[in-house]
């Protein structure tokens, strides 16, 4: 074989580069420690190590936003630990409050002490770390809280990465802190007028003031009020068996929502010799008490109050009512005449209490007749009901009787709202906007069919108004003021018509009518925007694109003076936007309200399916919580200086000092519960972050292992290439040397 010159010079080219291929492939090995520099190098290593890369990118985020996090957790837990330090100093306080030894200086004292406490626990609810608040939910750039506690920033959590797929929060939103409901408190509900032996006359003879309970009579309660001229003997004429006068049954008319959010009337005729106990067991019974089942406990306080408790915890629906009507006849003798009578004639003091009943009102306490004549076995007998009152409350200044329930909505300035949260069926979540009547209605099925509500408005400009709502065939009605004319409309929505691309107005669903549609009612009215013409209804419920215009119009116009709103605890509210001391007035009532009782003892019928502002049972406890405003309230007690509620105090729903201490344990118990939770999501992120950090490491090493290069082998590596690299030289170096010449 003929070996060229050519053939000489192509080896040794060769020879030369790859040497310096490999030279520099270990020279770059030994200066970067990476197996390889390209991915066309080795491409089981380059993905493998891509892939590491990326683990490595994720697990260093996830540490960095847990160590951020874990910062602002660590900062939301020392601000729950200050309020709940605060929270146990304003007890102390309270309990310092309810001695008796305080006079109105001492009190107003305390009560300075518990207002600047207040004012702390607002300031820490309002903490900034960094440009953002603690307490603001998701929003952080908001300041969460006025002095007055009310709440501007959302419900949302903040979550911080966890892992692929996973989340942790790690903020407390101000709303679980101030507002969230809690699921294992029961509700507690009670009247506020004491129950006290009314045989003595306590204005005369203070001294002789005691208080009922369980075990007195209910003769006790009505006592000198039998008759309208007296005095009875308090042993004689109600205990002594050969003397003791036989008094008329009373009559209680009791109206109220049990656990399960249905509502009922019911009527007891009550004898005098019956036990209040036993009265407290058939009112238990009203609201689905059996003997091997309790839904509720139903007791007197030691002030003479009746206390019901929902067996429920997280449950919110409960409320009660009741007056009770006793015959009161002009002396004893008349009292005597009157239960011969009815032996004569054969009925029982149940009988004789129905009849009467029947004559003072006919099941509508609305228009009871005072005094009333009745005729028993052929004798007229001319009486006066004396009302017994439960619970009385005191709405714009005015006080209610007892036998009130539904009142007018109370004004603070520009606003005018209810004072009963509409809450959705058995359950404590609050009515919002979108909330459909439905869901609320107190009935068994929630059936809004006969369902109307009677509506009296005074307007911004002080018309008023007598409105009717037909919820039951989604109709509005009422005589405008100005022409003495009915005007008629349909409670409307709006439906989009995929085929024209247009919108209509289609009358809606009883079922599906909402509090949004309810307030844009009440603000049209307000405003003086109501329709002025009747508004028929066409084939599949729709109306005429003028007519629907006309009412989108009225209401988009009412909009610009007043705002009916649903406030953050379910009640209508409306703001009037153009004054600081409105017009407006409003009551809004179940169209059977205070009437449809039972015209006979022991009988039970449904009850009104809605209740916008009422003089109805004061609220010791409840799964809502409204931390600022209870605390206010507990303030006020200390100012008034009750210990419990005082039907003739200057606020009578305040629940006195009694209620504020067991309001405060909750309120306790509701921060502790937030200060575990954002203690259990400090402890999380801190172990998700020495996991990631330990993870990282790991992955690291494996990284490491993939491509990392191993110095001493390549370093041999390099030296043996460097010597066969120097050889290879050395050797093109003679060869390329040799010619004919050296042999010549």
């Amino acid at each position: 074989m003929r070996i060229s010159n050519q053939y000489t010079f192509y080896t040794s080219i060769k020879n030369y580069t790859d040497g310096q291929s490999l030279l520099n492939k270990y020279n770059l090995q030994l200066q970067t420690g990476q197996i390889i520099q390209h991915s066309w190098e080795n491409a089981n290593i380059y993905i493998n190590g891509s892939r590491l890369e990326y683990e490595m990118a994720n697990i260093g985020q996830i540490i960095e936003g847990t160590k951020a996090a874990q910062e602002m957790a660590k900062n939301t837990d020392t601000a729950l630990k200050n309020i709940t330090e605060l929270l146990e100093k304003f007890k102390t306080l309270l309990v310092k409050a309810s001695s008796d030894g305080n006079s109105q200086t001492s009190r107003e004292a305390i009560a300075k002490e518990l207002k600047l406490i207040k004012e702390s626990i607002v300031n820490i609810a309002n903490t900034s770390i960094n440009g953002q608040y603690l307490f603001a939910g998701s929003n952080t750039a908001t300041k969460p809280f006025d002095k007055y506690g009310n709440y501007t920033g959302n419900k949302d959590n903040i979550f911080v990465v966890s892992g692929a797929g996973t989340q942790i929060p790690y903020n407390i939103p101000g709303w679980d802190l101030f507002f969230k409901p809690d699921s294992n408190e029961n509700k507690l509900i009670s009247t506020n007028v004491s129950f006290i032996d009314n045989r003595y006359d306590v204005m005369k003879n203070p001294e002789q003031k005691k208080y009922l309970d369980e075990n007195s009579k209910f003769s006790y309660l009505i006592g000198q009020n039998y008759v309208q001229h007296g005095p009875l003997d308090p042993d004689k004429d109600f205990d002594y068996i050969d003397s003791k006068l036989p008094f008329p049954s009373s009559s209680m008319y009791i109206q109220g929502v049990r656990p399960d959010g249905t509502s009922f009337k019911a009527t007891l005729n009550i004898g005098p010799e019956d036990k209040i106990g036993d009265v407290l067991e058939n009112i238990g019974k009203l609201y689905g008490n059996t003997a091997g089942n309790k839904v509720v406990d139903v007791t007197m306080n030691d002030s003479g109050q009746i206390e019901i408790k929902n067996l429920k915890e997280g449950n919110s629906s409960l409320d009660f009512h009741a007056v009770a009507m006793t015959p009161q006849l002009q002396d004893a003798e008349e009292i005597k005449d009157l239960s011969a009578a009815a032996a004569a004639e054969g009925i029982t003091m149940d009988q004789l209490a129905d009849r009467i009943m029947q004559a003072t009102h006919g099941g509508n306490l609305n228009n009871a007749v005072n005094p009333v004549t009745v005729t028993v076995n052929g004798q007229n007998f001319t009486m006066n009901i004396h009302t017994t009152d439960f619970i009385k409350s005191s709405i714009n200044g005015n006080r209610t009787n007892g036998g009130d329930f539904d009142v007018p909505f109370e004004k603070d300035g520009n606003k005018v709202f209810g004072n009963v949260s509409q809450i959705i069926k058995g359950t404590s979540e609050y009515a919002t906007e979108s909330t459909k009547l439905s869901e609320v209605i107190a009935n068994a099925n929630g059936s809004m069919n006969g369902q109307k509500l009677e509506m009296n408005i005074t307007s911004k400009s002080g018309q008023n108004y007598k409105v009717e709502i037909d919820l039951g065939n989604s109709m509005v009605s009422y005589v405008d003021p100005a022409t003495g004319a009915n005007i008629n409309f349909p409670i409307i929505h709006s439906q989009y018509n995929e085929a024209t691309g247009t919108s209509s107005g289609v009358q809606t669903r009883p079922e599906d009518i909402t509090y949004g549609q309810l307030n844009d009612i009440i603000s049209m009215f307000a405003a003086d925007k109501a329709p002025t013409a009747s508004i028929s209804v066409g084939t599949g419920g729709t109306i005429s694109n003028s007519d629907f215009q006309t009412i989108q119009t009225n209401i988009s116009d009412s909009k610009d003076f007043i705002e009916v709103s649903m406030d953050y605890k379910g009640r209508i509210t409306i703001s009037d936007k153009f004054s600081t001391n409105t017009n407006i007035g409003l009551t809004i009532k179940d169209s059977n309200s205070n009437a449809g009782f039972p015209t006979t003892g022991g009988q039970v019928n449904s009850g009104s399916g809605f209740v916008f502002s009422a003089n109805n049972s004061l609220t010791i406890d409840d799964p809502n919580v409204d931390l600022i405003k209870d605390l206010d309230e507990m303030i006020d007690a200390v100012l008034n200086g009750n210990m419990r509620a005082d039907s003739e105090g200057k606020d009578p729903r305040n629940t006195g000092l009694q209620g504020a201490l067991e309001r405060i344990d909750h309120l306790q118990d509701h921060v502790r519960k937030m200060h575990t939770t954002i203690g259990s999501y400090t402890n999380t992120i801190e172990e998700t972050n020495k996991r990631m950090t330990f993870l990282n490491v790991n992955v690291a090493s494996i990284k490491s292992g993939v491509t990392d290069a191993d110095y001493g082998q390549t370093y041999m590596q390099f030296m043996q290439t460097m010597i066969s690299y120097q050889a290879m030289l050395s050797a093109t170096s003679k060869i390329s040397q040799i010619s004919l010449l050296n042999y010549l």
